[in-house]
């Protein structure tokens, strides 16, 4: 018993009953505050947002003062803003950018759309716009222009000296058939290429051109799209030979006559 009583006796501090029940005791006094400490956060967390909604949606502090236009010139930029009718004047956050951009996309002149909020005061538009590679003259005089997908976004009355103008007996020319010009104008030979002349679409997708040879000029039938690389290298072929007409238009059984 004396052995007993002297081992209870020198056991260090802290490691008996009494340091046990202080232990439990702030534990469970960090479980009394845990809750409370949770409902101070939420509380912070409902005031900064509560915060930030009524400066961004109620006050006069972040007002929609400026539209900035990303990814065109100074020009194009005026008739991205003219499309886009941002309403300027309210609350920035309120600004109803899907509206905005859906404006924008029902006009065919740029290919990606994006409408954004900036705080404090702007609504920032990114557009990319199409490139014209290829013109198609219509009956009436004016030309439309068309990008490398094929895709009519403009009409102008007179096309850029630089671009190659096509035309139309039909009016508007059909994808098909200014998807055939491009693929002409981009496999034939180089030399030939720059021989072409008086590039015509009719039908809807025929097309047909003449080419400075030789021999004199040639009217080429090329057809509709697709089989490119086999017609451009026929026309090369033929267009050496006897004949006024090169009709690649079925590259299976090419006619010269």
């Amino acid at each position: 018993m004396r052995l007993l009583t002297r081992a209870r006796a020198g056991e260090e501090p802290g490691r008996g009953l009494p340091s046990a029940r202080a232990r439990f005791e702030r534990r469970a006094a960090r479980a009394r505050r845990r809750p409370l400490l949770i409902a101070l956060v939420l509380t912070l967390v409902t005031a900064v947002v509560g915060g930030v909604v009524w400066l961004g949606y109620f006050s006069s502090l972040l007002l929609a003062e400026r539209v900035e236009v990303r990814g065109v010139s100074t020009w194009q930029a005026r008739a991205v803003r003219d499309v886009a009718a941002v309403p300027l004047g309210g609350p920035v956050m309120r600004v109803d950018t899907a509206a905005a951009s859906a404006r924008l996309e029902q006009d065919r002149r740029w290919v990606h759309v994006s409408v954004s909020r900036s705080l404090p005061h702007s609504v920032v538009i990114e557009v990319t716009p199409r490139v014209a590679v290829l013109g198609v003259r219509l009956p009436s005089g004016a030309v439309d222009l068309y990008d490398l997908e094929g895709v009519a976004f403009r009409t102008v009355d007179t096309a850029p000296t630089s671009l190659p103008v096509v035309s139309s007996t039909g009016g508007s020319a059909s994808e098909d058939g200014v998807k055939a010009v491009l693929q002409a104008l981009a496999v034939l030979d180089p030399d030939l290429r720059r021989a072409v002349d008086d590039v015509t679409i009719s039908g809807g997708d025929r097309v047909t051109f003449t080419v400075a040879a030789p021999g004199g000029v040639r009217t080429v039938r090329w057809g509709g799209p697709g089989d490119a690389a086999v017609k451009a290298k026929l026309v090369a072929l033929l267009v050496k030979q006897p004949g006024q007409t090169i009709d690649v238009t079925v590259p299976e059984a090419p006619v010269t006559r």
